[in-house]
Parts: structure tokens; C-alpha cells; sequence
């Protein structure tokens, strides 16, 4: 009876993903600049591909075990502490001092600082000193080959799919980079994404967030979901105030209700695959790495011109 529950709850909780995700789909094709194949094909990879192929992965996998001592009240202090940053810190400043900063990579190191103490260092130190975890109890961690296994072919799922849909491959092609850049860089950006995509993203909306929640849902896939629309929403106010930054297809100049819907249409869709390898594994180490694969590609370019080894 608990199994069918659980599984009523789960069916539930997708099923009101995907309609909220169609109904906002919906509205956002009134845009003209709204590309509804590109939502339609990261909807296929993103929301139906990538969580089926993570499920299959991970199928022989022990999820690591977690705890979570207090889970309603830990939910409400990170979803407040996250309501915050998004006010204060994008709303009303953005990141404006790191903005000031014109030079690289001296940009690129605060700012990923600022991220660092922002979703990793403050989050951590709340939990670590409120709840009394220890900080191996908030990041399980298997390094073993077999938990780590998903990870390669996943990493090998999101490469493949940003080297066909994306722009990743052409960027790199139209930069015209020596053999030695690539050799050199592409491993180098790697670590680098490992720390500013994987760790920083990671912690605190799969190993802090989507944890807290789903204890606090008492169901894994409805904290799955929503913090995957959460994920998803934070990325809002970025879009709404540097549209161009972001270099996404919502017009130069949207409403803040137009940024929210391509939040929830694009954004959330990777918070929902990721969330799936999380759920399965409980494994840090494994959602880091593929995060970080999956924005290889992309982010190979501006990371060797910031770093100065490639103009």
C-alpha cells in the first residue's frame, strides 16, 4: 500500500511538472522571438531522453545514504535563504561589483568566489552550525568505479548532445584554436566547471535543496520536481536583467513574467535530469562531473580567451 502511494505521489508530481511546463510553452509562443523548436527539442533530450537514460544507468547503483535531521525547517530556511539572493543580490545589486571588474580572469576568479560563498560557503555554514551536521553528512561522496560508472556515460550523453544541438562544437570550430590550446585548455576549463557549475550548483540544489525537500514531501520525486523549477526560476532575474549575457532567445528586452517562463521552459528542464542521477545515487562526486561535462563544450571558448590562451 506505502509502494502504491509513493507511486500515486510520484505520478502526481510529474504529471503537474509537465503540465505546468506545456502550459507555459503556451504562453511563451506569443513571442516572436521565441524559438519553440529549441524548447521542443531540449523538452524531448532534456525532460524525456535524459531522465529515462539516467534511470537506466543508474539501475544497479545503491543510492549513498543520506540523512536529514530536520527536514520542514532546513526546506524553509534554504528556500528563503534562496528567495533572498535572488532579491538582494540579483534584483537589487545583480552582481554589480563583479561587473565593475573589466579585466580576466580577475572577473572570472571573484565571481566565482561570490558563487562559492553564496550556494556553497553561507548554506553549509547555516546547516553545519543549526542542525549539527558533519560536512561529510551534507556531501556523500563515492569515488568507487562501479557508483561512478553513470557518470561516464552520462558525461558521454550530454557531450554527444551539445556537440549536435548545441553551439559548443562551432564555437570552437569559428575560434579557430591551436591544437596546443585545445590540449591544454579544455582539460583546464573542465576542473574549472567542476568547481563553478558542479560543486557550487550542485551542493545546494541537489545535496541541500532537493534532499530537504523530498523528506519534507516524503516523496523523493516531488522533491525532484520542485527543485528543478526552483533551479529553474533563480535563473529568472539573470534573464530578465542581462538577457543579452545570457544569449538566449527571449528578445532583448523581456518582462520579468516572460524570464520566469523560459526559466521554467528551458532552465528546469537540466534540474530535471540532474535531479533524476541525484535521486538515484545520492552521489556528489557523480552529479559534479556531469554537470560539468555538460557545459564543456559551451564554455571552452570564453574560458581560453579569459584565461589568456587564446584571443
Amino acid at each position: 500500500m506505502e509502494n502504491s502511494a509513493s507511486s500515486i505521489r510520484a505520478g502526481v508530481y510529474v504529471g503537474a511538472y509537465f503540465t505546468l511546463w506545456a502550459a507555459t510553452f503556451l504562453l511563451l509562443l506569443r513571442l516572436h522571438t521565441f524559438e519553440a523548436s529549441e524548447a521542443l527539442a531540449a523538452f524531448v533530450v532534456l525532460g524525456l531522453i535524459f531522465p529515462a537514460l539516467s534511470l537506466l544507468v543508474t539501475r544497479r547503483v545503491t543510492a549513498l545514504p543520506v540523512s536529514v535531521l530536520r527536514p520542514e525547517i532546513e526546506t524553509l530556511v534554504l528556500v528563503g535563504y534562496l528567495a533572498v539572493i535572488a532579491v538582494v543580490v540579483v534584483v537589487v545589486s545583480g552582481f554589480g561589483g563583479v561587473a565593475r571588474i573589466t579585466s580576466e580572469p580577475l572577473q572570472s576568479i571573484v565571481l566565482l568566489g561570490v558563487k562559492l560563498a553564496t550556494f556553497v560557503v553561507l548554506p553549509a555554514a547555516m546547516l553545519l552550525a543549526s542542525s549539527g551536521y558533519r560536512i561529510r553528512e551534507l556531501i556523500p561522496i563515492s569515488l568507487s568505479w562501479a557508483e561512478l560508472r553513470p557518470a561516464m556515460w552520462m558525461s558521454l550523453a550530454v557531450l554527444l548532445m551539445q556537440s549536435f544541438l548545441g553551439r559548443g562544437l562551432r564555437d570552437i570550430r569559428n575560434a579557430h584554436l591551436a591544437l596546443w590550446v585545445l590540449a591544454v585548455g579544455a582539460p583546464l576549463s573542465f576542473i574549472w566547471l567542476l568547481i563553478e557549475v558542479g560543486v557550487v550548483e550542485e551542493f545546494f540544489f541537489r545535496a541541500l535543496l532537493q534532499e530537504r525537500l523530498a523528506a519534507a514531501l516524503r516523496s523523493s520525486w516531488g522533491g525532484l520536481v520542485v527543485a528543478s523549477l526552483l533551479f529553474g526560476l533563480v535563473h529568472a532575474p539573470g534573464l530578465y536583467l542581462r538577457p543579452a549575457a545570457t544569449q538566449e532567445s527571449i528578445g532583448q528586452h523581456p518582462t520579468l513574467l516572460v524570464a520566469i517562463g523560459y526559466s521554467i521552459a528551458m532552465t528546469s528542464l537540466v534540474g530535471l535530469f540532474m535531479g533524476v542521477l541525484w535521486m538515484r545515487t545520492k552521489n556528489f562526486a557523480l552529479v559534479v562531473v556531469v554537470h560539468a561535462a555538460g557545459d564543456l563544450l559551451p564554455h571552452l571558448v570564453p574560458w581560453v580567451r579569459a584565461f589568456h590562451l587564446a584571443r
